[in-house]
């Protein structure tokens, strides 16, 4: 009897230890097929959000060194920096993985450090799961390979909802009450007056408001404030984060509304007064290429990234103040000051400029009658501008 329990207890050992062997075994070549790769729209990234194509992003996939399950996604904005930020710095963010060149997959953070299960399949691996950031949460599924990567996150929902749902319309602009419909939200408090006796907020809500300089038709011209509404209808901020706009693409031909794309602007609360904006340039160039526009309008948004490079990625702070049934959304003083000072001020400083630009206006019909009154305008900007206390410019919206 005790014979047998010997060889019983002798055969459960050999058992577990060979058991044992074989999983050590099997983990020892299982290896993770995919390299360390970073993937964007050139080389077989397919990236959505909720659905949609979102270009101009990139994803590096880590695979982990002792554990061939397991891998860490970079998710993060790419936009090409030559040319724009000069080639020091350009080639510094290309080697530095720690400087993202462009905003975020998702609002509010330029980079989301993902680690993703992993299960092997083949040459492939596939992930899913939940996850979040400060500002939203979302899902993720995704597939990849050597060569490409599938990218999809759904569900995408931001933490701070105070906007989202909601759609504005453009306030109506009405002639016989222009301060109580102006569409334009702008102040502009400056101890340096026009002649010295007219406060500059006044000239440019007048001229804004009664200059009728911009054709809305073959016979038929409006004021830059009413031609506004003829071209903005509303404005969508979503639960997703993203900002959608109905315009009419008046300056390309287009009249009828239409929506923007998403994945062109994002946004998050940042408390009760104040959201950041993120432009997505690699969205904005193909939607104006789509559009056949005849103007480099990719060269313009060089040259604003350029002075803007921060706001690029970290966002652009932009105030709102909102009640029941209205909104304002404006750039407020600590942002445009500062850009005033430093583009403005040095190029209305300048003689020969505003010789220039006065004669310009001369040979143009539309302005020519207003050509000796903006002269002396012209030459007043930098004074008003460095005397400037409160500026805040940007649109008002009804519900």
């Amino acid at each position: 009897m005790k014979k047998n329990l010997f060889y019983y207890l002798f055969a459960v050992i050999c058992s577990v230890t060979l058991f044992t062997s074989c999983s050590d075994d099997d983990d020892e070549k299982m290896v993770n097929p995919v390299p360390q790769t970073t993937f964007t729209g050139e080389n077989g990234l397919q990236l959505t959000y909720n659905g949609a194509p979102m270009p101009g992003k990139k994803v590096t996939f880590t695979p982990d060194a002792t554990n061939a399950q397991k891998a860490t996604l970079r998710l993060e904005g790419e936009f090409d920096l030559n040319g724009i930020l000069g080639k020091a710095k350009s080639a510094a963010a290309r080697e530095d993985v720690s400087m993202p060149t462009a905003p975020g997959v998702l609002p509010g953070s330029p980079v989301v450090t993902l680690p993703v299960d992993l299960t092997i399949n083949g040459d492939k691996c596939s992930f899913a799961g939940t996850s979040e950031t400060d500002y939203c949460t979302f899902s993720y599924k995704g597939e990849v390979s050597a060569g490409a990567m599938e990218l999809a996150l759904s569900e995408v929902k931001l933490k701070n909802a105070k906007l989202a749902g909601m759609t504005w319309k453009l306030k109506p602009y009405d002639k016989e009450d222009p301060n109580e419909t102006d569409p334009i939200y702008l102040v502009w408090e400056a101890e340096k007056k026009v002649f010295d006796f007219l406060p500059i907020e006044s000239v440019l809500k007048l001229a804004l408001r009664r200059m009728e300089l911009i054709a809305a038709g073959a016979d038929h011209k409006v004021s830059a404030t009413e031609m506004l509404g003829t071209v903005l209808q509303d404005v969508t901020f979503m639960e997703d984060g993203n900002i959608v706009a109905t315009y009419k693409d008046a300056a390309n031909g287009g009249t009828e509304w239409t929506k923007s794309p998403v994945n062109l602007a994002q946004y998050v609360v940042e408390n009760d007064n104040q959201i950041k904006v993120f432009l997505n340039p690699a969205a904005i160039i193909a939607a104006v290429n789509n559009a056949g526009r005849a103007v480099d309008v990719q060269t313009v948004i060089q040259q604003t990234i350029q002075m803007l490079y921060p706001m690029l990625v970290n966002g652009v702070p932009v105030a709102f103040e909102q009640t029941e049934d209205a909104l304002s959304v404006y750039l407020n003083t600590e942002l445009l000051l500062p850009l005033l000072k430093t583009l403005v001020v040095p190029l209305l400083s300048d003689e020969e400029v505003v010789a220039m630009l006065v004669e310009l206006m001369k040979k143009d019909p539309d302005f020519s009658e207003m050509a000796d009154l903006a002269e002396p305008m012209l030459k007043a900007f930098p004074e008003i501008i460095e005397s400037t206390t409160k500026v805040e410019i940007g649109l008002n919206f009804v519900k």
